[in-house]
């Protein structure tokens, strides 16, 4: 209530000072600044690009994220609903879609919605922003601005912002219909938006409603992910791949070490009914899971959006913005791999009724295909309501607001197992005197137990033994809720001799509070899936900044811009950050810009408070072959517990990955410097040329570096800070890595931008080009002090970076008549590299460009009604093969997965 009187009290001020009859154009008021500055009156300093409402609508893109991760500025490894995505560190995408500006993660790239901080989204406390709670239908234009932004707009502001403008419709209704499918007859989806715009007196009302249905395509659907593949030999020849826990069994006996798996049409009830495991080669006996899961997840998203400005003096408006999503998903998994040896206490007595072998396997591993493929469900709500005012007083433009945000999501977890259960169906048992199998001992029965069949392959695990050791649901709880209040005050303050200065002041406040609620039986460890405990906290910042900008040239062909921003959170330092920007205009049509500023990111409460966690990434563990390693890295393996016989194999296995939160987290520290010149020449009326190139310097960069990577480097350098997260068994299995955060990392980026658009008369028509390229020239990441960085400029790196091209651009060409409308995109993704992992050692993958081509087509009928149509991936490309991608065999990440598609639109306006 003391906030919400804070804004009133000037808002009734404005009210009692005013003239009777309000300005009547309400949606002048309620306007922002371009995304970069809060100065007015002054040419922006910062690289920006925007993309507009008609370009949005022309690419085809299903949502605002989508779109964005085609952009050559992004790159990494953002998530996305077409895919059951892992992201660097190993967890699923359960639906949300990221962006990542630089590759720098999504956590260092700020999402605005009118310039104002939005909720995260996604499972828990991971602090990032989902982009598809964002529906198309609301979106004006989008300002992506490319530089370090904590002086404008707080923390976060690292790589840069994207800022989503709203849309005000006009008076009337605007209803749309897209539908769109591959040409294989799948990944059918359709948006189905209503927007409605009014005036009623001197208030203009938007409300809008969007609802999007996407159909799940599996990966069995498509050649190139069909079958799990892996590399072979010094030449990296492609292999068939899969898991180790296969339906027919693997099971690794003690006495001698040998790994046995069934032969095809035996019982299993005898020890001549096995053969030796075939880990490796053409013909292995891993279980390829991939035709079980999906490649395009299964979602679907209702959103209502509302705008609201209302004069109520020719100095003061009132606003309001609203929005409310829910998002129900399904993303589908193979049927579970079940591992003894990762369950604490859990073995194969000897004296189970279904072991053949007379001796206690702790190692056993079976693919439960009787139980049916797993999933998880989410049924995801969120809201935010904007209340805020904004007017002039005297020479100054003052606007505050009042923001408060929820995003809910429950989650239904199907298909695994519990393990206290599966511990006593896998001890001994025997059959009684009626001939049914019983758990325990006849001395000593177990009567609430089935014994389960490890041995019999495939239809040998009944549905009584399924009852008995499984559970039909785990249900998780994860929220996420935001409160921001903000004041700004901007105008002119005295002048110099070359013009008056700019200036621009404001305080926010912010509070965010999260949690991560898992199943019961999760937080126990009780289950065959990955443990984890709670997460629930929340911190707050108080924040002030200040902006001047000081012509020191007239007419401002050259001036200066500084900035600063007083932190003070509840739960580390205080923070300052400053900036400061020159830009010179030596003539009418040339701009030259020099910025230098300094950001930061706040740790997140998943960051900060986080409970422990376990993910299962897939390991290729170096220590499996010691035929690949020297005499220095076999006794580094040996000296962690591998057998020094080189005996042990385990390569593919996915591992136990333990993460959480560390409270004693500091904010990473960022260093940025752009360097840009702008073309608009006079002789060319139309012609934009924009060329930037910026620096990113990130210290105190909180990072947990993922299994693979760990292992690696644990060979290569011996450092404790790695090996020493490594945990193994007696026999050398890897029990769990951990995966603890830190403020120990520094990374590194630079590179090159270009924005070129033109607009000309052609063919009784208006033809409208753009062209956008990046070019990386260094993006490095460096784990601890004095450690060799990981260069991924270039290259693919899943645990690191995950894609980062040389060369990403993205052309469009747009001709616009009275009724025919004709578009061309292509997207360029350079050439890669990919090295590590499962790449023989000293060899690399090479992946060559990709250029995918889009068309569309537009005819409207009249000033009412229009249809376009147009073609995506238009030569059907396949996606290139990564040895270390995603389990479809890529980087789900970077390349297109449904091949070629097609679409239609209808658009009527009432």
């Amino acid at each position: 209530m003391r906030v919400l009187k804070i804004i009133l009290l000037p808002v009734l001020l404005g009210v009692a000072a005013g003239p009777a009859g309000a300005q009547d154009d309400a949606a002048s008021l309620h306007k922002m600044t371009v995304t970069g500055s809060r100065l007015d009156n002054l040419p922006l300093t910062s690289p920006v690009t925007v993309i507009g409402r008609d370009a949005l609508r022309a690419s085809g893109a299903l949502s605002v994220g989508r779109y964005l991760q085609t952009l050559p500025m992004m790159a990494g490894a953002p998530l996305g609903t077409t895919v059951g995505a892992r992201d660097s560190g190993g967890g699923f995408s359960r639906g949300i879609e990221t962006v990542e500006l630089r590759g720098l993660g999504a956590k260092r790239t700020l999402v605005l919605v009118n310039g104002r901080r939005f909720v995260a989204g996604g499972n828990g406390t991971a602090g990032v922003v989902d982009l598809a709670m964002l529906p198309l239908a609301m979106v004006e234009r989008i300002e992506i601005l490319r530089h370090g932004a904590s002086v404008e707009y707080g923390a976060d502001a690292v790589a840069g912002v994207v800022n989503i403008i709203t849309h005000q419709a006009d008076e009337g209704l605007q209803l749309l219909a897209d539908g769109r499918s591959s040409d294989r007859g799948d990944g059918e989806a359709a948006t189905l938006s209503a927007v409605y715009g009014a005036r009623l007196g001197s208030t203009a009302l938007s409300l809008g409603a969007e609802y999007f249905d996407q159909q799940p395509v599996s990966k069995g659907d498509r050649a190139f992910s069909r079958q799990l593949l892996t590399v072979s030999g010094e030449d990296n020849a492609i292999v068939p791949d899969g898991s180790s826990a296969p339906p027919y069994g693997n099971f690794r006996l003690p006495s001698s070490g040998e790994r046995l798996t069934l032969i095809a049409g035996r019982d299993g009830d005898a020890a001549d009914d096995f053969r030796p495991w075939i880990s490796q080669g053409e013909d292995n006996d891993r279980f390829n899971f991939n035709p079980f899961e999906d490649l395009l997840q299964e979602a679907r998203r209702t959103s209502l959006f509302a705008q609201l400005g209302h004069p109520v003096s020719a100095q003061t408006s009132l606003f309001m913005e609203g929005l409310y999503q829910q998002r129900d998903s399904f993303t589908r998994l193979a049927p579970l791999p079940f591992f003894t040896n990762r369950l604490a206490g859990v073995s194969v007595s000897q004296d189970n009724l279904y072991n053949p072998f007379g001796e206690t396997i702790s190692d056993a591993r079976r693919r439960l295909v009787e139980g049916g493929a797993r999933g998880f469900a989410q049924d995801n709500t969120a809201w935010r309501m904007v209340l805020g005012a904004e007017g002039q007083w005297r020479a100054w433009r003052w606007d505050m607001a009042l923001s408060q945000a929820r995003n809910r999501v429950r989650q239904h977890q199907y298909g695994d197992l519990l393990a206290d259960r599966v511990a006593q169906a896998l001890g001994p048992s025997f059959r009684d005197a009626a001939g049914q199998a019983v758990c325990g001992t006849a001395q000593a029965p177990i009567t609430d137990c089935v014994p389960l069949n490890l041995f019999g392959g495939p239809g040998s695990i009944t549905p009584a033994m399924l009852a008995d050791t499984g559970l039909s649901v785990l249900s998780d709880r994860f929220e996420n809720e935001q409160a921001v209040f903000s004041l700004n005050l901007g105008g002119l303050l005295g002048a110099l001799p070359a013009g008056p200065v700019a200036v621009a002041a404001g305080y926010e406040y912010r509070d965010e509070r999260a949690h991560d609620t898992p199943d019961a039986q999760t937080q126990a460890g009780n289950t065959t899936g990955a443990a984890r405990q709670p997460t629930r906290g929340r911190f707050d910042s108080h924040e002030l900044y200040v902006e001047a900008g000081l012509p020191l040239l007239s007419d401002n062909r050259l001036h200066l811009d500084l900035g600063a921003r007083a932190i003070r959170f509840s739960n580390f330092d205080h923070e300052w950050v400053f900036d400061s920007a020159l830009q010179f205009m030596p003539q009418p049509d040339v701009v030259l810009r020099l910025a230098y500023s300094q950001a930061f990111r706040a740790p997140t409460v998943g960051e900060l408070f986080g409970g422990t966690a376990q993910s299962n990434p897939a390991v290729d563990d170096p220590c499996a072959d010691f035929s690949q390693l020297d005499q220095r890295e076999i006794d580094l393996c040996v000296g962690q517990g591998v057998p020094a016989d080189g005996s042990f194999d385990q390569s593919g296995n996915e591992t136990p990955q333990l993460g959480g939160g560390n409270p004693a987290l500091a904010p990473e520290q960022a260093d940025v410097i752009s360097a840009g010149v702008s073309w608009s020449p006079q002789a060319w009326p139309g012609l934009l040329v924009s060329l930037d190139i910026y620096d990113i310097r990130i210290d105190n960069g909180i990072a947990a570096l993922g299994a693979n990577t760990l292992l690696d480097q644990c060979l290569a350098t011996g450092e404790a800070n790695f090996c020493q997260r490594i945990e193994r068994d007696a026999h050398g299995n890897i029990v769990q890595v951990r995966a603890e955060l830190q403020n120990i990392a520094s990374e590194r980026a630079r590179g090159i931008d270009l924005d070129m658009s033109y607009s000309m008369a052609l063919a009784g028509g208006r033809l409208k080009p753009r062209l956008l390229l990046s070019h990386v020239l260094m993006r490095e990441l460096k784990a601890f002090p004095n450690a060799a960085p990981f260069v991924g400029e270039g290259a693919y790196d899943a645990d690191s970076f995950g894609a980062i091209p040389r060369w990403k651009g993205h052309l469009s060409l747009a001709w616009q008549a009275e009724h025919l409308s004709l578009g061309y995109a292509a997207q360029w993704i350079g050439r890669l590299r990919e090295q590590g992992g499962e790449i023989f050692p000293g060899t690399s993958n090479r992946v060559s460009d990709r250029v995918y081509h889009d068309l569309h087509a537009g005819w409207a009928f009249d000033e009412h009604a229009s249809l376009s149509v147009g073609v995506d991936n238009l030569l059907d490309r396949d996606p290139p093969f990564l040895a270390n991608g995603d389990v479809a065999n890529t980087d789900v990440s970077t390349y297109r997965l449904l091949g070629r598609t097609l679409r239609v639109q209808l658009s009527y306006q009432l």
